[in-house]
């Protein structure tokens, strides 16, 4: 027989899936116990069919408790379980004990009767059912030889046996217990692990898509990479430094766009990973929205034209201001714009409208190709791409999710509709509280300007040939190129921070521009000695380090000036002129003030500095503690004290807040090494335990 068919002939009874396990093990149990019962049986009847003479009444007993046993399995594959296992347990005394005291008297069968009440345990938990068998198979098993006297040396009632008995007993419940504990432990382990695996299942999956869209976001990535690479390269081995202006000026032009179009992708990609390490932020101010519109109205309208697709621009609304990051607004406005763009074909029509209701909604729309209903829920899905004849071989799938990370950072809502073949509409919803009407704006406006006139200091421009340069960077090519950048000034070059301090110990200079990164000496240690030596030239940084904390380091040793490669000539330029400009006003307010007003200067920016770390160490363990209480405490409006801040100590509010968190921090850990992460957040009124410490670990090294 082989084993599936044993398998079946053990699960007779078993009724459906949902059984315990301890259930259909004690079905298979009793199945396997009567498989056995029926096996002796009829091996003992044809024993005794054989022997001379025929023992007739052991043959009759045999066969009526086979019968028994037959009806018992019976009755137990129809789900009567109690019974069945009753009668077999009550079968296994009736056996011993006629077998015991009538027809196989004095063989010590009735030891076989400790059996029943173990059986009758492995196979229920029924207390009334187990306690009958038990005190019967002890009664059957001390009482008969009393009266039959078939062993006159063994007193089958005496302590000793009882004690036995019960014993065995005893053993076999305390066995069953630990088993059932056992059974309990595995089955919460299995539990466990089907819940791992469906887990573990579903991430697999999540994984593999990601991995899909992943792979088919490099695809693209890199495709949109070399296609500029391909033009910038082919269009600057054209360049003819022999033939005309005109020619040379449309390669270059070219050269120039693809410049800008591989920028732009680079930029998406670090403002993901800002994004994923927090540090992506909001500078937001009052902007007009009708010229912010306007703008990226005027800049898509030539390429919709060229592909002969209609732009419309709906503004029936009053002079409004919203309050926005113009520049990350814009690069929402622009991603939705080129999805527009993309998926729209020749004759189509793309429009923006803005509707003034309760609130501010600005939609795009457009009569694309649109977005099957199954992908709209995953549309802002990072590296996710709608299948279609166009995302095969354009789009990196992050344009809607950094679109919607940026609006969402504003406190705004973006929204999503589409027919397939018919038209998509992305919906900005601007709440109206970061709404301001013209008339009021207008208002302020005017006050400002009035506040700032009476401020206002003439400035005469100098000649920016009598102006001294300090370059130091270690790339000679990068020197020549700001050389070439700066050709109006005088120019003094030093290949590393060490360098230029012995320059500077020698000679001075009306501004420094420093790399961050080279040899020796970089540009942050270049910084700090700049400062001991106590000068006064502005300082601009030049770097191609884009992370948010190498700036902040910067900023907080107090540089006028901070460019990422590749920078715009333009503003690098006007960087120079605002650091002169400021450094001009300082020279001629220090000029004019006397000794006493500079002290008094000096006395007023340590009090306020006291003033406000005292505010800040008082308060900074409540997690509602911001920029806002601390300008209400001192009376001001929130940009008032952010200027305030930057000009006295360096360093924003809030980065001031984050500092002393920073600090606090450091003092407990210090203090206290085997504080916790949550005791610690607790005590300086932090939320984000996870993002602090990995900030608090860039600040110090590993701390914790």
């Amino acid at each position: 027989m082989n084993k599936s068919r044993f398998d079946t002939f053990v699960s007779l009874g078993i009724r459906n899936s949902i059984q315990s396990n301890s259930e259909v093990k004690r079905i298979k149990l009793f199945n396997a116990f009567c498989y056995c019962w029926y096996v002796t049986a009829v091996i003992l009847l044809l024993n005794y069919l054989i022997k001379t003479p025929i023992l007739y009444l052991n043959v009759v007993v045999h066969f009526l408790q086979l019968m028994v046993i037959i009806l018992a399995q019976y009755l137990h594959a129809r789900g009567k379980y109690e019974t069945a296992r009753f009668m077999f347990a009550m079968m296994l005394i009736v056996n011993s004990f006629v077998f015991g005291n009538f027809l196989k008297k004095g063989q010590l069968l009735e030891f076989y009767l400790i059996l029943a009440p173990a059986v009758s345990l492995v196979l229920t938990d029924n207390k009334k059912i187990n306690y009958s068998i038990f005190t019967l198979a002890l009664l059957c098993f001390a009482i008969p030889n009393s009266f039959f006297k078939h062993y006159a040396t063994i007193n089958f009632y005496s302590p000793a046996l009882v004690c036995l008995f019960i014993l065995f007993y005893i053993l076999t419940n305390y066995f069953k217990k630990q088993n059932i504990k056992t059974e309990n432990l595995l089955k919460v382990e299995r539990d466990k692990v089907i819940a791992d695996k469906v887990v573990l299942e579903e991430q697999k999956n999540k994984l593999d898509k990601l991995n899909e869209f992943k792979s088919h976001f490099f695809v693209n990535f890199s495709h949109e990479i070399r296609t500029p690479l391909t033009l910038i390269q082919g269009n600057a081995s054209r360049i003819n430094l022999k033939g005309s202006v005109e020619e040379n000026q449309e390669k270059i032009s070219v050269i120039n766009s693809q410049i800008q179009q591989i920028q732009g992708i680079i930029s998406d990609i670090i403002n993901l990973s800002k994004i994923d390490s927090n540090e992506f932020t909001i500078d937001a101010k009052m902007v007009s929205l009708q010229p912010f519109l306007k703008k990226h109205y005027v800049e898509f309208k030539e390429v919709f034209q060229k592909k002969e697709i209609q732009f419309n621009l709906k503004m029936n609304i009053p002079e409004i201001y919203v309050f926005i990051d113009e520049d990350l607004m814009s690069k929402s406005i622009n991603n939705l714009l080129s999805n527009a763009l993309k998926f729209t074909p020749k004759k189509g029509i793309v429009e923006i409208e803005v509707l003034l209701e309760e609130d501010l909604i600005i939609t795009i729309k457009d009569s694309g190709i649109g977005i099957p209903k199954y992908d709209l829920e995953r549309v802002f899905d990072r590296f996710f791409q709608s299948k279609n004849d166009i995302t095969k071989s354009q789009g990196s799938g992050i344009g809607l999710s950094f679109t919607q990370n940026i609006v969402e950072a504003h406190q705004f809502e973006i929204s999503l509709s589409s027919v397939p073949n018919e038209a998509t509409i992305f919906s900005i919803t601007i709440p109206k509280k970061a709404i301001e009407y013209g008339a009021t704006k207008a208002k302020m406006s005017t006050n400002s300007t009035k506040k700032s006139i009476s401020k206002e200091i003439c400035i005469n421009k100098s000649n920016t040939l009598n102006r001294s340069v300090l370059i130091v960077e270690d790339n000679s090519q990068m020197r020549n190129y700001l050389k070439e950048v700066l050709e109006n000034y005088q120019i003094t070059e030093a290949e590393n921070g060490q360098e230029a301090i012995e320059i500077l110990q020698k000679q001075s200079f009306d501004i420094i521009i420093t790399d961050y990164m080279m040899p020796v000496l970089d540009g942050e240690g270049l910084v700090i000695k700049i400062k001991e030596l106590e000068l006064k030239t502005p300082i601009i940084v030049l770097t191609a380090r884009s992370d948010q904390e190498g700036k902040l380091n910067m900023l907080r040793l107090g540089i006028d000036g901070y460019l990422n490669k590749p920078f715009v000539e333009e503003e690098l330029h006007l960087m120079i002129k605002k650091s002169l400009q400021s450094l001009d006003i300082l020279q001629s307010f220090e000029t004019t003030l006397a000794t006493e007003e500079k002290e008094s200067l000096s006395v007023f920016a340590n009090k306020f500095n006291l003033e406000l770390n005292e505010l800040i160490y008082t308060h900074m363990h409540s997690s509602t503690f911001g920029v806002e209480d601390i300008a209400l405490h001192l009376n001001i409006s929130k940009s008032t004290l952010n200027r305030k801040t930057k000009a006295i100590l360096g360093q924003t509010t809030q980065e001031l807040i984050m500092e002393a968190r920073f600090q606090k921090a450091k003092i407990v850990l210090l203090e206290n090494p085997y504080a916790t992460k949550k005791e610690i957040a607790e005590s300086i009124g932090i939320t984000n335990a996870t993002y602090f410490f990995s900030k608090l670990n860039e600040r110090f090294g590993n701390l914790i």
